[in-house]
């Protein structure tokens, strides 16, 4: 195989790998917050995200799915 076709193809991968991650975190993101709300009735779209247990609304840097978890520990 031409070493030039190899590694079109390794960052063909490596930038596949990445967007299906963003995109996958973002879907789980937003299901974790319908899954928790639904059952309680509350709105998806007009309250802003808290803390569940002091009510302090959150940043947008800790809406980023994974960045805040290892970033803004936990």
């Amino acid at each position: 195989m031409d070493i030039k076709l190899y590694n079109n193809l390794m960052l063909e991968t490596t930038l596949y790998s990445i967007l299906f991650f963003l995109f996958g975190s973002a879907i789980g993101s937003f299901l974790n917050v319908v899954i928790l709300r639904a059952p309680k009735h509350k709105s998806i779209v007009k309250n802003r995200s808290h803390c569940p247990k002091c009510k302090h609304n959150l940043s947008i840097l800790d809406l980023i799915p994974v960045w805040s978890f290892l970033f803004l520990r936990g």
